[in-house]
């Protein structure tokens, strides 16, 4: 049976309550261990509202843990394969995510929790430059891409080197 589940994992959606996807996860986490059910993962993924996903060998498996659980609705027919998910599950770089015009924080270095405004994008290096707005004259200041964090997204057109 762990042959057959290593050969062609699939993965299943559950439907949920809105805001309960970790306690079904859970609740799920307990059931398939107690029946001693051949499941290989739980994933809650946080942009996924309302759904759990449940890597096992088929949707008799899934069909069997979701009866009777509350706050779990029932389960989407059709299984997803990884590719569907790795949009979820793999981060972005940074660096492919920022525009031009986002007012950004940072958060590594010495001007940790100040916040700017991005004005160049060096994608080849993988660093952006900020305009600080906390300084009494315009600084701006080249940092990785990696040690910011996106507030709101600007409007202005990207232009990029």
């Amino acid at each position: 049976m762990s042959e057959d589940l290593e050969s062609r994992p699939l993965f299943y959606a559950v439907r949920t309550t809105v805001g309960q996807e970790y306690n079904v996860a859970s609740t799920l986490d307990i059931r398939a261990r107690r029946y001693n059910l051949p499941v290989r993962s739980i994933l809650v993924i946080p942009a996924l509202k309302g759904l759990v996903i449940v890597e096992t060998i088929g949707i008799q498996v899934v069909t069997r843990l979701v009866i009777g659980v509350r706050h779990a609705k029932g389960v989407v027919r059709g299984a997803m394969s990884f590719k569907d998910l790795e949009k979820f599950v793999v981060p972005k770089p940074m660096i492919e995510v920022v525009s031009i015009g986002d007012i950004v924080e940072i958060t590594y270095g010495p001007l940790m929790g100040m916040k700017g405004k991005i004005v160049h994008i060096d994608k080849a290096k993988g660093e952006v430059k900020v305009e600080v707005a906390e300084s009494a004259y315009p600084l701006p200041i080249t940092i990785n891409a990696e040690y910011i964090k996106i507030l709101s997204k600007g409007e202005e057109s990207e232009t990029v080197s």
